[in-house]
């Protein structure tokens, strides 16, 4: 036999052990009490789901090496709901509560195995690892209190505390309780000292071994140990025992399973949430990515074949596997291999689990759930801020003072208060700027960006961002009101929505507010890429609000920076006239006595509205000076659409880039109102460098200026955009 073969075996033999240990351990759990005469089904049940979890993860997992498992968070989750339910059926007999009991088993199941398999099928995976972190780790250390807890109602003295100093005084719940918790101590501590695949099957077979051999010793009868409550009260004769479905359908009280449903809806995501910590684990572990959605497909499909047996919900196990991998074991044996050793047991399954003492059984669980508490909720403390890990703690002392409903439901709090906190911290004012520093695309004049670089404070933009809801509107609110504070207060407000992915009925409340304050100081706001969903639900604000005819809208920033830098131009200043294009080369160059031969140099020309002035890919062989009207400059992108670059009013200077690089026209220029433009050709102005160096420098200076201007213009913006 190769080292190959031998390998997969030795790691069948350890797995195969452990989960038929864990699977008395879940169905002692889970059939206590009035439930012990279900142990045997159960514990039945719990191997062979072991067995097909293994067997159909093996063959389909992406990763080989995938061991799946019945995992003790789901088990934790389902005992608790199986006493809940089964505790309101005061009438019911036993043969009712253990039917309804797989009930719950085979709903809880179904339930998982369907989530699981629409979520990878849709690729909904991810959005589990959204949940907030304290959440999952409250939770999953919650779920640790549930073993502990269901362990001691196992005993005996259950955890109300009064009980459990009763129980001090019972010799035989001593005799029970003291090894359980000298056996968890014994396991947990091999654990960590000696990390070798076969210390915890060693462990439990050792503390076997020294029972039967106390009983030897003590000449005590196996079926009195089982009469004092030390060996569960099931005979050991019997062999694979499966409840029939029709059986539960028929006897189960299924209004008793209907109670526990919301404990059963947690399940799935508490299950989803712990595969796919393990998938990240594996990730990490074995270098590679794993892809999450086909393993909650695979699990998905094996666990609904679980719950047509009424098994318990599994899937792959972030320990055994990593096991099979360090034992050598590289392809699908290893699942294979621990399936096939726990099949073996399946004839034995109740006889095997009527020998195992109750205390390995409560003892194994004690472990597993201090272990999950430990790992959660304490060492988690070291990773987690402090409020953070106070609502781990929170949702763990709910769970142990109230119960898994009331856990549950302080952990819902628990997160949506963590996303309104998260959310509510997010800015969602990405940049707050003034007219001066922001500019729209539009060149004017030289007297026209003076306006504006002295009072472009009384135009201010707030770019919003994220998701605006009652948690982050308030910060909207103080932006304005701090700016409504400043002096001068702005004469224009402009509201950016283009990267708000959304609001909710508290924003339009909001906004409400907003509107009033702004229109009782006279305050023009304009509200930009607004869209239409938001524009909607802000109706109601704009018809209630006071003076909203004084709110318009424009389809992006740049046309509501236009807008209202027009209208304060409009309102600071009036120009000479806007074809007077002398006065507007005095205010850019200062007088000079060649001024007028200038003009004169330059061909006056009169375009209409939509009239064609520059076509992209011409030689860039003259200057155009605006002296009236204005012009839209556009690109005709590959699929047809129109891209808007700038717009350009009297004053401005265009296409003297392209005409002193030497090169084509880049863009397309056109007459958007009636345009008065004065023409400086190449010719002419090489003419004037030959003929009159004077005046061509004049021209050049003019050019230089413009430069400039839009130069300066550029860095302020890049400034605000990088502040």
């Amino acid at each position: 036999m190769t080292g190959k073969p031998i390998s997969s075996v030795m790691f069948g033999l350890v797995a195969g052990i452990d989960g038929l240990g864990t699977s008395v351990a879940f169905a002692a759990l889970v059939f206590s009490g009035t439930l012990a005469a279900g142990f045997g089904a159960g514990v039945s049940v719990m191997l062979l789901s072991c067995v097909i979890l293994a067997v159909y993860v093996s063959l389909f997992s992406r990763l080989p090496t995938s061991v799946a498992q019945v995992q003790e968070t789901s088990i934790a989750i389902l005992a608790s709901a199986v006493a809940a339910a089964t505790g309101s059926m005061i009438a019911a007999g036993p043969e009712e509560k253990i039917a309804t009991a797989f009930a719950i088993l085979a709903v809880s199941t179904l339930a998982t195995g369907s989530i699981f398999y629409l979520s990878g099928r849709f690729r909904f995976g991810a959005l589990v690892r959204f949940l907030p972190y304290p959440v999952v780790a409250g939770f999953l250390a919650g779920s640790g209190w549930l073993l502990i807890d269901g362990a001691l109602v196992m005993i005996g003295p259950g955890t109300d505390p009064s009980r459990i100093l009763q129980s001090l005084a019972d010799p035989s719940a001593l005799c029970i309780l003291v090894p359980a918790l000298i056996f968890a101590v014994a396991l947990a501590a091999t654990l960590r000292l000696l990390p070798s695949p076969i210390a915890a099957p060693t462990v439990m077979l050792a503390a076997i071994a020294l029972f039967y051999g106390a009983l030897f010793l003590a000449g005590m009868p196996i079926e009195t140990a089982r009469a004092s409550g030390w060996l569960p009260a099931i005979s050991d004769s019997g062999g694979l025992a499966l409840p029939s479905p029709l059986w539960i359908a028929s006897a189960a009280d299924w209004s008793a399973v209907l109670s526990v449903a919301p404990m059963l809806v947690s399940l799935p995501l508490i299950s989803m949430t712990g595969m796919l910590l393990n998938t990240s684990g594996l990730e990490a572990a074995v270098g590679r990515d794993i892809d999450a959605n086909a393993e909650l497909r695979v699990a998905g499909q094996a666990n609904v074949a679980v719950g047509l047996i009424s098994g318990a919900s599994g899937f792959t196990g972030l320990g055994m596997t990593l096991l099979a991998r360090r034992l050598g074991v590289t392809d699908r044996s290893a699942g294979l291999a621990t399936a096939a050793i726990m099949a073996l047991a399946l004839p034995f399954a109740t006889a095997l689990a009527a020998g195992i003492p109750l205390f390995v059984a409560a003892g194994l669980m004690i472990m597993l759930g201090s272990e999950l508490l430990h790992d959660w909720a304490v060492a988690t403390r070291r990773a987690l801020p402090r409020l953070e890990w106070a609502v781990v703690l929170s949702i763990v002392a709910s769970m142990m003072a109230f119960g898994f409903m009331a856990g549950m439901a302080v952990g819902l709090a628990a997160s949506l208060a963590t996303f309104v906190y998260t959310y509510a911290r997010l800015p969602v004012v990405r940049l707050a700027a003034s007219g001066r520093d922001r500019r729209s695309r539009t060149d004017r004049s030289h007297l026209a960006n003076r306006i504006l670089d002295e009072n472009g404070d009384l135009i201010h933009i707030l770019e919003l961002h994220n998701y605006l809801f009652f948690g982050t509107m308030g910060q909207v609110a103080d932006a304005v009101k701090q700016r409504i504070d400043d002096d001068p207060p702005p004469r224009f407000l402009i509201l950016d929505f283009r990267r708000i992915c959304g609001t909710d009925s508290a924003a339009v409340a909001g906004f409400s507010r907003i509107f009033s304050l702004l229109a009782a100081e006279g305050i023009s706001v304009t509200l930009s890429s607004l869209p239409p969903a938001v524009k909607t639900m802000l109706g109601p604000a704009l018809r209630s609000s006071p003076g909203t005819g004084s709110v318009t809208f424009a389809v992006d920033l740049d046309h509501a920076l236009e807008d209202c830098e027009e209208r304060l131009i409009t309102a600071e200043c009036h120009e000479h006239g806007e074809s007077d294009v002398a006065a507007q080369f005095v205010k850019a160059l200062g007088h000079h006595p060649r001024l007028a031969a200038l003009i004169a140099a330059m061909e006056r020309l009169e375009r209409k509205v939509g009239e064609r002035l520059i076509t992209a890919g011409d030689e860039a062989d003259d200057i155009f000076l605006l002296g009236r009207g204005a012009v839209r400059v556009q690109l005709t992108l590959p699929d047809g659409q129109i891209l808007r670059l700038r717009s350009m009013t009297s004053g401005a200077v265009l296409g003297e880039i392209s005409f002193y690089l030497g090169g084509t026209r880049t863009a397309d220029v056109f007459i958007e109102r009636e345009a008065i433009l004065f023409r400086l050709t190449r010719k002419t102005l090489k003419a004037l460098e030959k003929n009159d160096p004077e005046l061509a420098v004049l021209a050049h200076r003019l050019f230089a200026r413009t430069l400039a201007d839009r130069l300066t213009v550029a860095n302020r913006m890049v400034t605000v955009a990088n502040a």
